[in-house]
């Protein structure tokens, strides 16, 4: 019932005292009311069942032998009986088994291999020493703080659902950026809670393989920046729709608008626009987006690998990698977000894993024999981080901080952490600026004033916390419209944090203007208030006392300055002499988006050999992109932006 026994009604109390005499006929779980499929327990949006057949039988037997021993009155039994009658669908777990599971114990076992902790004389092999050794180990966890994220989890999905999310389940993952360490680790709403396919509290969110939706575009952008040398203020053209292979890429947009014409980067970005991304990772390289998220800490990222194990050849990336194609770890991505708040520096641990190449790997519906056993055993290795795809992180959160043997001697304590700078400070600098601007959002959101709007800013006691934040929608498989799951990422100098909400059985959740964003707007309360709550519980601990912004780490190589760029965003007039503000880095060479061509001033035309001196001009044009330009034509014939002409 999860509350104290001196809690309990009578109705619930005569369902325990009748459970001795049979307790598996009588078992409260095992006499639930059930789903059509007759297997599956009936549960309530708190997790709950409603007790039926023999057991609740057995309740109102005791009710009625109270009542003939005098125990209590008929009205009472009576009342009692009538009682909506319900439990909790499961038993609370052991605390923090999944990231036991998933993290530490795996960890361990990969020191062992290391030589860092000693294989005990007997033992088979470091496994069986991990696991039979006695260790006593500290962790970097916080539980006190999980379980108030566990809490707030439970409450968020209760409202979310209250308001028509569909939206069952969901996960928060918080790693300290200075130091590395994982500090939050909620994986599921109720790890307890198992009758619920919905929720399946024992399968850990956080390692599950899903598809981040726009989540994943600051990766994209920031191979735009790093690759191409490009600023926030560079454009893109904004052709929406974009059609690819019969696929229909869309702007989400709620002003009734297609787009912008020339999209900054920057506008782009920071409104979620799905044709700048694809526009920038198409003219960055996917390949080059896929070793860009690598460097930032995704593990499971690679053309002909399935994470999954199920099928490496069926998995290749395009430039709708943009928009939502990758999958991924909310686990990889708190990481991520972690590199983004550190200007490009990695904080971890040595992962210890063991790099294997993409063509020894197996598949499980493809091979047969013992490489089908061989592709078991990889997906097992491979989801406790013991094995790796080449070009993958080499360094890993930290999760172990001291380890001490039967005794209780120390035997092992965690060093200073390995910084590592993975990409150029200056192109994460221009990410930054974008993804901690809320101006940079007004395509949709614009700047938020409380925890409990459904913009994007996070406060502490009405004090916006200076971060970045970056919002996703994985699709479902059948329509764009539909919906699998909505997250939010970010990060402060002190927390970087993915949050995960979904179904855990890949039902379709309700989100979009048909549902008011239910999905979406569950997921940004509880982003927003679980930041601030952490921050609060930091000052409380008097780890922070005022909150520190990025400018200490501004790199030496960006600035702000005046820059070329033709925007037509917000109504700009556009054209090639337009200057704005942008911030640059210093070491790199801009391209013009523009070009000069010799024209006849008296029609426009390309100047000839036959046109007199007197009418030969030098104009600018905007350059065309490489990649659809046949749209991008009849957009500028739309936007009267300027480009040259062919003839």
């Amino acid at each position: 019932f999860h509350k104290d026994a001196i809690d309990l009604t009578l109705a619930e109390s005569a369902l325990l005292a009748g459970v001795p005499s049979a307790p598996t006929d009588y078992h409260p779980r095992l006499n639930c009311a059930k789903e059509p499929d007759g297997v599956t327990c009936t549960v309530d949006t708190e997790g709950r069942t409603i007790v039926v057949g023999a057991a609740k039988a057995r309740q109102e037997d005791v009710l009625d032998l109270m009542v003939t021993h005098q125990r209590a009155t008929r009205e009472q039994a009576d009342a009692a009986k009538a009682e909506a009658l319900t439990v909790y669908a499961s038993s609370n777990p052991t605390k923090a088994s999944a990231f036991i599971d998933n993290h530490v114990a795996p960890r361990l076992v990969r020191m062992c291999l290391a030589g860092w902790l000693k294989q005990l004389p007997g033992t088979a092999d470091c496994e069986a020493s991990v696991h039979s050794a006695g260790y006593k180990v500290t962790t970097t966890l916080d539980w006190a703080e999980t379980d108030v994220a566990q809490r707030m989890l439970y409450g968020s999905i209760a409202d979310g659902l209250s308001k028509g999310c569909e939206c069952h389940n969901a996960a928060i993952v918080t790693i300290e950026p200075t130091s590395g360490q994982v500090i939050i680790y909620a994986p599921n709403r109720d790890p307890s809670f198992v009758a619920d396919r919905r929720v399946a509290g024992h399968i850990d969110q956080l390692m599950e393989i899903n598809q981040p939706g726009s989540a994943f575009k600051p990766a994209v952008y920031l191979n735009w920046f790093d690759t191409l040398g490009k600023s926030p203020m560079n454009t893109f053209w904004d052709t929406s729709p974009l059609t690819i292979e019969g696929t229909s890429i869309t702007n989400p947009r709620n002003d009734g608008k297609t787009g912008e014409g020339l999209i900054t980067a920057r506008a782009a970005l920071g409104g979620s626009q799905n044709v700048g991304a694809f526009r920038a990772a198409q003219e960055g390289g996917v390949d080059n987006v896929i070793a860009m998220a690598k460097k930032l800490g995704i593990t499971t990222l690679d053309q002909r690998f399935d994470p999954t194990f199920r099928a490496h050849s069926d998995v290749t990336y395009g430039a709708s990698i943009a928009t939502g194609g990758a999958n991924v770890r909310a686990f990889d991505m708190a990481y991520m977000n972690s590199v983004i708040a550190n200007m490009g520096v990695m904080v971890g641990v040595e992962s210890l894993a063991k790099t294997v190449p993409l063509k020894d790997l197996k598949s499980t519906a493809i091979d047969t024999g013992t490489d089908y056993d061989l592709a078991v055993s990889q997906k097992f290795q491979f989801s406790r981080g013991n094995i790796r795809i080449p070009g993958t992180r080499e360094l890993d959160p930290i999760v172990v901080l001291q380890v001490r043997d039967v005794d209780g001697n120390i035997i092992w304590t965690q060093p200073d952490p390995i910084r590592k700078q993975v990409v150029d400070a200056g192109s994460v600098w221009l990410l930054h600026s974008i993804m901690s601007e809320c101006t940079a959002r007004f395509v949709i959101w614009g700047c938020g004033g409380s925890n409990n709007d459904n913009a994007l800013d996070f406060f502490l006691d009405g004090t916006k916390i200076p971060g970045g934040v970056k919002t996703g929608t994985q699709q479902g498989p059948k329509s764009a419209v539909d919906t699998l799951a909505t997250w939010m990422n970010g990060y402060s100098r002190y927390a970087a944090t993915s949050v995960w909400v979904g179904n855990a059985d890949k039902s379709l959740v309700r989100d979009g203007p048909s549902a008011n964003y239910a999905a979406a707007n569950t997921t940004i309360h509880l982003f927003k208030n679980w930041m601030g709550e952490y921050h609060a519980y930091l000052q409380r601990r008097q780890v922070l006392s005022t909150l520190e912004g990025f400018a200490s780490l501004r790199p030496r190589n960006v600035a702000q300055r005046e820059f070329d760029s033709p925007t037509t965003e917000r109504g700009a007039i556009g054209g090639c002499d337009q200057k704005v503000t942008a911030w640059v880095r210093t070491d790199v060479k801009y391209d013009s988006e523009c070009e000069e061509k010799e024209v006849d001033s008296r029609n426009g035309f390309l100047a000839s050999d036959q046109t007199p001196a007197q009418f030969k001009v030098m104009k600018k044009f905007v350059k065309l992109p490489g990649f659809k330009a046949d749209i991008a034509i009849e957009l500028a014939k739309e936007r009267n932006i300027p480009i040259a002409p062919t003839e």
